[in-house]
C-alpha cells in the first residue's frame, strides 16, 4: 500500500500543477480558446468622417486624440457565415483606446466598430442590429468591413457619424420652478443597423436634460440625437418644461422635424413667452428653415 500511495501522490501532484499553469501563446481566439496557426491582425481607428457636433471645438476632419470624440469603442468581428467570431470592449481610461490587435485563422470576416459616448457598452444581437444601454443614444460612430486574413496586416479605420441631432434653443428667460427638462420623441430609431448605416426600429424616446438654478431666468440650450431610418426622416418631438414635482409648466410640440445624419436640427425662439402655460400654441405665422452648410458639418436651424 506505502509503495502504490509514493507513486501515486508525486502522479497527482504533476497533474495540478498543470492545471494551474495556463498556456500563453499569444493568440486569442473564438470563446477564448487559442488559436495556434493565427496570423495577428492590427485594427486602428485613426480617422473620424465629421468633427463631433460640439461647435466650440476647432474644425477639423482628423483628430489626433480620438477621447475627444467617443468614451467607448466595440469592435466585433463576424464570421462568413454570420457568426460572430469575437467582440472587444474599449473604455477611454484603457490602454491602446482606439487599437484591436487579434490573431485570427485564415478566411473571411466583417469587422463593425461602434463608437460612442453611452455609459454602457453597445450590444452586437446581430450584424444589423446594435443596441445601447437603456436605449440611450449619443453622438455615435461607425465603420462595416469586410476582410480577408491570409497573412499579417493593419488596417486604418475611418469611422462615420451615425447620429442626428435635435437642439433646442431658448431664447427667453427660464423660470425659477423648472427643474428638467423632458423630450419625448417619435419617428426614429434607438437601435442602429451597421450594415445600411440608419436606424432599424421605430422607436419612442424619452430623455431628461437637468435644469439647475444656474439656468434660471436666462435661455439655455438642449439636445437629444436620434438615429435616422433613411437619408430623409422626420421626427414628432414634444418637449415639455417639468418641476420638481413633475408638472408640466409649459409644453411645445414640433411637428415633422427634417433629421438626416450628421446634421443638427436646431429650433430657436422664445419657449416660455408664447402664450404662457402647456401647449402654448401653434408655430406664430408658420416655421422659417434656413440651411446652413459647412465643410465639416451641417445644422439645419428652424424658429418657432
Amino acid at each position: 500500500m506505502k509503495r502504490l500511495i509514493y507513486f501515486v501522490l508525486p502522479l497527482l501532484l504533476s497533474f495540478l500543477t498543470a492545471s494551474c499553469e495556463k498556456a500563453d501563446l499569444g493568440k486569442s481566439g473564438e470563446d477564448g480558446k487559442e488559436v495556434e496557426n493565427g496570423v495577428k491582425v492590427k485594427f486602428c481607428v485613426t480617422k473620424f468622417e465629421q468633427i463631433p457636433f460640439d461647435e466650440k471645438s476647432m474644425p477639423s476632419r482628423v483628430t489626433s486624440d480620438i477621447k475627444d470624440i467617443c468614451t467607448r469603442i466595440s469592435f466585433a468581428i463576424y464570421k462568413a457565415d454570420g457568426d460572430v467570431y469575437d467582440v472587444k470592449n474599449q473604455q477611454a481610461d484603457d490602454s491602446g483606446f482606439g487599437t484591436l490587435s487579434i490573431s485570427l485563422p485564415e478566411g473571411d470576416y466583417r469587422l463593425i466598430v461602434i463608437a460612442h459616448c453611452g455609459l454602457g457598452v453597445s450590444t452586437f444581437e446581430a450584424e444589423d442590429k446594435v443596441k445601447f444601454k437603456d436605449n440611450k443614444v449619443t453622438d455615435t460612430f461607425y465603420c462595416c468591413q469586410d476582410f480577408t486574413v491570409t497573412k499579417g496586416a493593419s488596417y486604418n479605420l475611418e469611422l462615420k457619424r451615425a447620429v442626428s441631432k435635435f437642439r433646442l434653443v431658448i431664447d427667453d428667460s427660464i423660470p425659477s420652478n423648472v427643474s428638467k427638462m423632458k423630450f419625448y420623441y417619435t419617428g426614429g430609431s434607438s437601435t442602429f443597423d451597421p450594415e445600411s448605416g440608419y436606424g432599424c426600429v421605430n422607436s419612442r424616446q424619452t430623455e431628461y436634460r437637468e435644469v439647475t438654478s444656474k439656468m434660471h431666468g436666462k435661455g439655455n440650450q438642449f439636445e437629444v440625437f436620434t438615429f435616422p431610418h433613411e437619408e430623409e426622416d422626420k421626427l414628432k418631438v414634444t418637449v415639455t418644461a417639468q418641476d420638481a414635482a413633475g408638472n408640466a409648466v409649459c409644453e411645445k410640440v414640433f411637428e415633422d422635424v427634417p433629421i438626416k445624419r450628421n446634421v443638427i436640427s436646431q429650433y430657436k425662439g422664445r419657449f416660455f413667452s408664447q402664450g404662457g402655460g402647456v401647449n402654448p400654441g401653434g408655430d406664430d405665422g408658420g416655421i422659417t428653415f434656413t440651411l446652413i452648410f459647412n465643410g465639416d458639418w451641417t445644422n439645419i436651424d428652424h424658429s418657432y
